[in-house]
């Protein structure tokens, strides 16, 4: 293949490249790549008539400016997006209007633009794909741009369109992007970090999630359930949990008190910092009991709530920025939310924290709404033989799990109030159906009860030691005041928890490997920065502390040395032919095979010898072959420096005359 047509399919790819790149970050939907896609793959063929109708260049142009005026004025959500699709409109009309390989480059450079609007919305793991895609491509671009201009300085257009792109091009290109690669990797890892400041150009924040609001409709997380998305990733701290602490482990989020017989909100929030003041006099933080301390380092997707999950009887949390908030339910929430949130909480897991009620707080957490009597009669049936509050909450969940299914089919069949028509007509609903009416007939009971909506456990990754929540682990439950004991936790929900899906063992590696990504390289902080250069002055000590301790070792790497050197020269001339060869990298092919079959019978270059002088001594040496390897070399001559391309015929001949050769 000629240099021109290969730096013109490189410009293609590059272009193609960045094109994904904008569609991995969401700047471009799938129809616009589609689009994008066809104008490069239809624009390949028809290229030469565009680029000889030299009249087409200003309606083209015209016809972008035109676009981009409209798109910008009554088109695009935000301007940001309209930049993004003019610059891909105009890479694509600089690419597909080239005439000279000098343009085809320009295009590839113009798209260098695309990963960099890209990088500055996502950097998700898929985008090191492309990045390095991009990377290698335009490596390959720059390498043969550049030897076109030195072939066309030198010998003119002709000599640049005869140019090969030969395996050495090919060599030096991979070359270069590993080690642009190289470099690039140890720059990020070493200069500042500048924060999230480009993030302003990322899409419209999203609105809060269902479920984990300040108000919760019943059936509300039904909605969440169906959606497989990863909303977090847990890894806990190395404490040996029971089996039974692990089967009961939840995330808390949302606590809710007050229901209105459609809806749970919370009657009054009043939230604090973590670790300052009192919360207020409706809950005490009363003095933890028995349990485990339980660190958990959490990695929250962006999933539209100002909430942090944690397990119950939150400790301390820390989070990176802002201040961490608690309300006097013990729910933590921040003060402003980040596009990805990384925090770790400290929890005390299993034991009883014994807390005690105000009047005040006894009376908030009885409230109920008018509901049909036979909801307090139902709850006294069941309750019948229990003997105190605490059996009579877990006969009710009993109940509840025993007797009623869980669907996500949530069609009203009757007129009544959903609740009532949950415990008597449908029998059947999702998790706030199931919390509700549990908190609901405790209440009538006169036990204090709220509603806590947050997520189960999840699915263990051995690849990255954590828990993947996803949104459909999206979970209601309910807490329950018992005199001496605290509050409670009771799941009524008959929930299946069993996961089985396709290729999970290989979704879980993808899944750690994204985790590894955005620890290591999204969320790469200058904080990490100085951790890493400790680490880096810790290893420097413990090498000088080697070093004295050892001190006769470093007295004999010099002879050490000098002995490898040795070994290397001594092998280098024993194979003297060899130098020459790796010299002569673009030597064509059928010289390259006149050469080791020469090399067979003990005729090989000299150091600084030339062809022509190589060539004079087998004709000594071999008479009889003189004439054939003569033409052979005036061939070689002719390709490797005057940039000729040999026509069929004589490249022909030349291969008989190596044919010959050999014979």
């Amino acid at each position: 293949m000629a240099a021109e047509q290969a730096l013109r399919l490189a410009a293609y790819v590059v272009v193609a490249v960045g094109i994904t790149s904008l569609g991995v970050a969401d700047l471009i939907g799938t129809v616009e790549m589609a689009l994008a896609g066809v104008v490069l793959v239809a624009g390949g063929w028809v290229r030469d008539r565009i680029a000889r109708a030299s009249t087409l260049d200003p309606v083209l142009t015209a016809a972008v400016a035109a676009f981009a005026v409209v798109d910008v004025l009554y088109l695009a959500a935000r301007v940001f997006d309209a930049l993004v699709r003019f610059l891909v409109l105009l890479v694509l009309l600089r690419l597909l209007t080239a005439r000279n390989s000098r343009e085809c480059r320009d295009a590839g450079l113009l798209a260098f633009f695309m990963p960099v609007a890209s990088a500055a919305v996502s950097l998700g793991v898929w985008f090191s794909f492309v990045f390095v895609g991009f990377l290698v491509a335009g490596t390959m671009l720059l390498v043969l741009g550049h030897e076109l201009a030195e072939a066309e300085r030198s010998g003119g257009p002709a000599a640049a369109r005869a140019l090969p792109a030969g395996r050495g091009m090919l060599t030096l290109g991979l070359a270069a992007a590993g080690g642009s690669l190289l470099v690039t990797l140890a720059l990020f890892f070493v200069i500042p970090r500048i924060g999230e400041a480009t993030l302003a150009l990322t899409a419209p924040s999203r609105r809060m999630i269902v479920g984990f609001s300040d108000r919760v409709e019943l059936g509300a997380i039904g909605e969440l359930e169906t959606d497989s998305s990863v909303a977090m990733r847990i890894r806990v701290g190395d404490v040996s949990l029971t089996p039974h602490l692990i089967n009961e482990l939840r995330w808390r989020g949302v606590v809710l008190d007050y229901f209105d017989g459609h809806a749970w909100t919370i009657a009054r929030r009043r939230r604090a910092p973590l670790g300052r003041a009192a919360l207020s006099e409706a809950e005490g933080r009363g003095v933890p009991g028995a349990g485990l301390l339980l660190t958990q380092e959490v990695f929250l997707e962006p999933i539209g709530t100002d909430t942090l999950f944690a397990a119950p009887r939150v400790l301390r949390a820390r989070v990176p920025v802002g201040t961490a908030l608690v309300d006097d339910m013990g729910a933590l929430s921040m003060s402003h939310a980040a596009s990805r949130l990384e925090y770790t909480v400290e929890s005390i897991v299993g034991g009883r924290a014994l807390e005690r009620l105000s009047p005040t707080a006894h009376t908030r957490f009885l409230q109920l709404p008018p509901v049909a009597p036979r909801i307090a009669t139902l709850a006294q049936e069941v309750t019948a033989s229990s003997v105190g509050p605490a059996a009579a909450a877990q006969a009710l969940t009993e109940y509840l799990r025993r007797d009623f299914k869980y669907t996500l089919s949530l069609e009203r069949t009757t007129t009544l109030p959903p609740l009532e028509e949950f415990l008597f007509a449908r029998r059947a609903g999702n998790c706030e159906y199931f919390a509700s009416a549990l908190a609901v007939m405790l209440r009538s009971l006169g036990i204090p009860a709220r509603v806590v909506t947050g997520f189960q456990r999840g699915e263990w990754n051995p690849y990255g030691e954590y828990f993947l929540v996803r949104m459909s682990d999206a979970h209601a439950w309910v807490e329950a005041y018992i005199a001496g004991s605290g509050w409670l936790t009771l799941d009524p929900s008959p929930r299946d928890e069993s996961v089985t899906a396709a290729w999970a063992g290989a979704s879980l590696f993808l899944d750690a490997l994204r985790l590894r990504w955005h620890r290591y390289i999204e969320n790469w902080s200058s904080h990490d920065q100085l951790a890493a250069a400790a680490t880096v002055r810790q290893a420097a000590g413990a090498w000088r502390n080697w070093r004295e301790h050892w001190p006769r070792w470093p007295q004999l790497w010099p002879w050490a040395a000098l002995a490898a050197m040795a070994v290397v020269l001594t092998w280098s001339l024993r194979r003297r032919g060899w130098s020459p060869r790796s010299r002569d990298r673009r030597a064509p092919h059928f010289y390259r095979r006149a050469l080791r079959t020469l090399s067979r019978h003990g005729l090989r270059p000299h150091l600084g010898e030339t062809a022509r002088e190589f060539a004079g001594r087998v004709g000594d040496a071999t008479p009889a072959h003189a004439p054939g390897f003569a033409r052979i070399t005036a061939a070689y001559e002719a390709v490797r420096f005057g940039a000729r391309r040999l026509p069929s015929a004589e490249l022909a001949e030349i291969e008989g005359c190596v044919r010959a050769l050999a014979r």
